[in-house]
């Protein structure tokens, strides 16, 4: 079956996102930020929990990169 995106952790109005995914023949979560087709950061959990503790965290530091409108 291979990746499964289950839960977008949130999406900044620059198109940029962040994705928990579940690979099924892995026993670890992965936290994925993309913009457009490009993956700008991908990373390896072993517990969901923490995966999402740090997604907040990332969020923080793209938000104040994020260009001014």
């Amino acid at each position: 079956m291979g990746e499964v995106p289950l839960a977008r952790m949130w999406h900044l109005s620059d198109g940029t996102s962040c994705l928990l995914v579940k690979d099924s023949r892995s026993e670890n979560w992965q936290l994925r930020i993309t913009r457009a087709d490009k993956t700008l950061r991908n990373e390896i959990f072993g517990n969901p929990l923490v995966a999402m503790t740090i997604a907040k965290q990332w969020r923080e530091a793209f938000e104040r990169v994020q260009p001014s409108h």
